[in-house]
């Protein structure tokens, strides 16, 4: 009976012990969940034989403890879709990219992963404050202009534009009519109030989580 061997993973090369049981077979690196088949060492070829130990340590440990590697067996009989990457079930079985490891069936590539701080406090009122502002602003003129329009000729009522003629309801005339100034206050309020509200729709609604930061 032959003795297990050293062999490095083709993916992240770290050093496996291989038992002789699964010459031939599936397997699974513990350390990457990369799935390659262990060449019978009979039959390969020199290049491709596992380097010697290094000195002064134990044959047939691993890089990373003393303790022998665990080697997990892919079975290759069964028709469950796999990913060629880390051979576990694809779910859904078409699935484009695999949800266990990032590989895309498609273009052969595995998805880049980063590691990004949570927001805190902090983080969600100098996002959100802004938003809430520019909604206050539109609410603001919105209520400006109802005002305007109840009470415009109220506020007119002993300016230099009133008259001493009435109109046929008995209200005082002006040289400027009301309505010029109320319109004058609604163009104002469209002309800062859109962009406010679209500035508060997309900071409060579409994009209200704050932007991601990347660990160094």
């Amino acid at each position: 009976m032959s003795s297990p061997i050293d062999m490095k993973c083709p993916s992240c090369a770290k050093v496996l012990r291989i038992p002789d049981s699964v010459f031939g077979k599936k397997i699974k690196c513990k350390h990457c969940q990369h799935a390659f088949v262990v060449a019978d060492p009979i039959t390969r070829s020199a290049k491709d034989a596992p380097p010697a130990p290094a000195p002064g340590r134990a044959p047939f440990l691993d890089d990373d403890d003393d303790g022998p590697s665990k080697i997990e067996v892919i079975a290759t009989d069964d028709e469950i879709p796999r990913c060629p990457h880390c051979a576990k079930e694809l779910e859904p079985p078409d699935a484009i990219v695999c949800i266990h490891c990032g590989f895309n069936n498609v273009t052969r590539a595995k998805a880049e992963t980063r590691k990004v701080w949570a927001p805190g406090i902090e983080d969600w009122i100098r996002h959100l404050l802004p938003g809430i502002t520019a909604l206050g602003i539109v609410i603001g003129w919105i209520v400006f202009d109802i005002i305007s329009l109840n009470r415009m000729r109220e506020w007119l009522e002993g300016s230099f534009l009133e008259m001493e003629e009435k109109d046929a309801a008995g209200r005082k005339r002006y040289f400027v009519p009301p309505g010029f100034f109320i319109a004058l206050i609604w163009t104002a309020s469209l002309v800062i109030s859109v962009p406010a509200a679209r500035f508060a729709y997309r900071r409060l609604i579409s994009g209200f989580r704050p932007p991601e930061r990347v660990k160094i």
